[in-house]
């Protein structure tokens, strides 16, 4: 009875204790936020082909149009960094892919640029 009481006391004094969860971060994760088939094909056909490893999450997002095809979007957090549109009939679908990988990776190269000489102390992240 002692024991019981015991363990629970402590348990009760463990659960006040302050804790925070641990942040999990997977460098070089490609999300997918596509919907229709040449979308998730599109996301399938990058995330095959991209071969460096960067430490944000890379987001691909798609509006999709019944008349006009896809809207697809290449985002690290709230920066765009490259837009095109697909065709429901994948014209030039293997091309898109490629340069999208090129143009991404060029962007990713200028913002790592853009960020070590634009850092200062003074600014958080998300500031502008």
């Amino acid at each position: 009875m002692k024991t019981s009481v015991l363990l629970m006391l402590i348990l009760g004094l463990l659960s006040c204790l302050p804790c925070r969860a641990a942040d999990i971060k997977d460098p070089g994760l490609i999300t997918d936020h596509t919907v229709s088939a040449v979308g998730h094909d599109f996301y399938r056909l990058f995330s095959d082909r991209w071969e460096k490893v960067y430490p944000e999450t890379i987001t691909i997002s798609e509006k999709p149009s019944a008349r006009w095809g896809s809207w697809i979007t290449i985002k690290i957090g709230q920066d765009a960094l490259y837009q095109t549109l697909l065709f429901p009939n994948r014209r030039n679908f293997n091309k898109e892919v490629d340069v999208a990988i090129e143009k991404v990776s060029e962007k990713l190269a200028r913002r790592q640029i853009d960020k070590a000489l634009l850092s200062t102390g003074d600014l958080s992240g998300d500031e502008f």
